[in-house]
Formats: structure tokens, C-alpha cells, sequence
């Protein structure tokens, strides 16, 4: 992922719509926010997100 980043003018996020899942991928050591973290540091400034499993809610 980092050095796919480290090259990229913009990023796609796909997150989970299930309330468990969601908060799971943004709570303090989330791999969501993790990924956002890192897009950032890296300077990916464009950001795509994508919600996903809207049919489960």
C-alpha cells in the first residue's frame, strides 16, 4: 500500500456501511484510519470514498 501511495494523485477508501464495521475501521488502531493516516503523510490530497454494503443496513 505504501509504495502505491507514495505515487498516487488520489486515493479510493471503500467503507463498510454496518455500523460495527464502520466504527471498527475508525476507532483509535482502525485499519480505516490507519490507510487515511498514511494517504496523508504521503501527500495524497484527493480522496474518493466509497460506501459499501448499504443493502445489509
Amino acid at each position: 500500500m505504501i509504495t502505491g501511495a507514495s505515487q498516487a494523485h488520489a486515493a479510493l477508501l471503500v467503507i463498510s456501511a454496518i455500523m460495527e464495521e464502520f466504527t471498527l475501521g475508525f476507532s483509535a488502531s482502525g485499519q480505516a484510519r490507519e490507510h487515511l493516516v498514511l494517504t496523508h503523510h504521503l501527500g495524497v490530497r484527493e480522496l474518493v470514498i466509497a460506501v459499501n454494503k448499504l443493502d445489509e443496513c
